[in-house]
């Protein structure tokens, strides 16, 4: 079993350096770009039909739909995908936060797992609805004779989750994991008793530039 993760393209308020988690934007050009180079990558080393998952959110959903014209596959929205909601804090850098809200913005940033933003979620409450979704999938394919690969399309804060708390199997490590960059791809097989990454799958960075 094996689950290819991609970060959804750029979009203007990534650019910014502004929080966005339920807050449903576009993909800007350069976003466009940056996907539309990753699907010609995928389309070398994916021939056979495969499931993609995605988030519902526009930025998602767009990036999913342009891999579907290069990448032989079935695509599925997946509201469980979705970013950490930032609640008051959408759209918000992190400068203004250090300005306007900085007792809360600091003991957030100091254990994301315990605390949340304001009317948002706690990490630990993001790991709750992914989790559930990521072991409905695990043990769907987990007994199956032969490898199964699934695309999932989602977020940052999604994706560095399953880094630190499946990969390393420690949440408290969300901040330092390395993350991918807007459309990038990351490739994870179950080898029948953990997740492992497998290294060099694709040039990292290269859809980027």
């Amino acid at each position: 079993m094996r689950w290819l993760w991609v970060r959804h393209g750029e979009t203007d308020i990534n650019r910014q350096g502004r929080y966005l988690g339920h807050t449903d934007v576009s993909l800007h050009e350069h976003g466009i770009r940056q996907v539309k180079g990753l699907a010609e990558q995928l389309k070398s080393v994916i021939r056979q039909p495969v499931n993609l998952y995605t988030s519902d959110l526009q930025r998602c959903l767009q990036t999913a739909e342009l891999l579907a014209e290069q990448v032989p596959c079935t695509v599925q929205a997946v509201p469980a995908l979705r970013e950490l909601s930032f609640g008051e804090w959408e759209l918000c850098t992190y400068e203004e936060l250090m300005t306007n809200d900085k007792e809360r913005a600091t003991r957030w940033y100091d254990d994301p797992l315990q605390y949340s933003p304001p009317q948002g979620e706690s990490l630990r409450q993001l790991g709750e609805r992914v989790d559930a979704w990521l072991m409905s999938r695990e043990q769907a394919y987990r007994d199956e004779p032969r490898a199964h690969t699934q695309i999932i399309v989602t977020h940052g804060g999604v994706i560095r989750w399953f880094q630190a708390a499946w990969l390393e199997q420690d949440p408290s490590r969300f901040w330092q994991v390395e993350g991918l960059r807007h459309a990038e791809a990351m490739l994870t097989v179950w080898d029948g008793n953990r997740w492992t990454v497998q290294p060099h799958f694709l040039s990292r960075r290269e859809a980027n530039e």
